[in-house]
């Protein structure tokens, strides 16, 4: 798409199931993982050409490319498998496998310092799935943080700044067997955020209220100096701001037995709610352009992109 225009201008064949893209650094190249092949497609972005076709393992379902462009990160979420895969970008060619602490690595983020990736690891058939905080230099899982009662894990950001990490989850009802909860879809629907310093505090914030239900959160962004965080809410056909100052001013301000307290309180999202803006059926992926100033969903049952105003001045 024309991002001035507004208007699609290409579309390139891929593989099977193209789940998530990453454009690397100088947006010669985009890297798409295609989920049913597993496989990540190169494309050369100016011809509009897929050019390369890298076997990765089961299921690719999130890719992330490092500031210097030189490395790509993919996540491989099949149910009995555990890593994040390494591409060398000059190369084209998968190097090696970072192996996380649980199964079904959904996606990641890249801390701002480039030290660290941080993975949702949405383990099925647990009702305790984790976060699990990677240092790069020896491939080694440095800490494994646990979200208590959480399953669908979608989607995880760092702030600018580094010292938090966003998840967006869903709670399973009634003490219900994971398996049975995830079937009959009866959840509450939150984010978490992590302090990403070692043994640091993980705070479940509800984005329901009363008779007003975010229905399975997916996709974040967040705005390049860490002011409202965007969240595709796939299952009420809308984007979800927030205001990520008054939100972590909650984390800050209390004690972690406190948060926990709080996560049953469907008022508490009116404290960092910025707006609910309506959308085309199902976003799944949001993202921000350079300035802050548009957020993008892409809806995934109307087949079309939501272009949103944000908040930024």
């Amino acid at each position: 798409m024309d991002a001035k225009t507004q208007k699609v201008v290409g579309e390139v064949a891929v593989q099977v199931q193209p789940e998530a893209a990453a454009p690397t650094p100088d947006n010669a190249f985009l890297y798409v993982c295609n989920a049913e092949s597993d496989s990540v497609s190169v494309i050369d972005i100016a011809r509009k050409q897929a050019i390369k076709e890298i076997k990765v393992g089961d299921w690719p379902s999130g890719i992330k490319i490092s500031k210097d462009g030189k490395t790509a990160y993919v996540a491989c979420s099949g149910n009995l498998w555990n890593t994040i895969d390494v591409i060398d970008t000059g190369r084209m060619e998968k190097i090696r496998s970072i192996y996380t602490s649980d199964y079904g690595p959904r996606t990641l983020d890249i801390s701002p310092d480039g030290k660290t990736i941080a993975v949702v690891n949405d383990t099925c058939g647990s009702i305790n799935r984790s976060v699990n905080f990677i240092d790069l230099a020896t491939g080694k899982v440095t800490e494994k943080r646990v979200i208590r009662e959480s399953s669908n894990l979608r989607d995880i950001v760092y702030t600018p700044d580094g010292q938090y990490v966003v998840v967006t989850y869903e709670t399973p009802k009634n003490w219900l067997p994971v398996c049975e909860a995830e079937n009959g879809e009866v959840f509450t629907n939150n984010i978490a955020v992590l302090e990403t310093k070692p043994g640091g505090k993980v705070a479940r914030m509800p984005l329901d209220e009363l008779n007003n239900y975010d229905g399975n959160p997916y996709g974040l962004a967040m705005d390049p100096k860490g002011r409202y965080l965007y969240i595709g809410v796939r299952g009420m056909h809308r984007v979800t701001i927030l205001d990520m100052g008054k939100l972590l001013n909650i984390v800050r301000g209390n004690s972690q037995a406190e948060l926990d307290y709080m996560r049953d309180d469907l008022g508490l999202v009116r404290d960092y709610l910025v707006a609910r803006v309506p959308t085309g059926l199902g976003p799944s992926s949001v993202c921000l352009s350079p300035d802050g100033k548009l957020c993008y969903a892409a809806n995934y049952f109307s087949n079309n992109v939501t272009v949103i105003r944000t908040p930024v001045d």
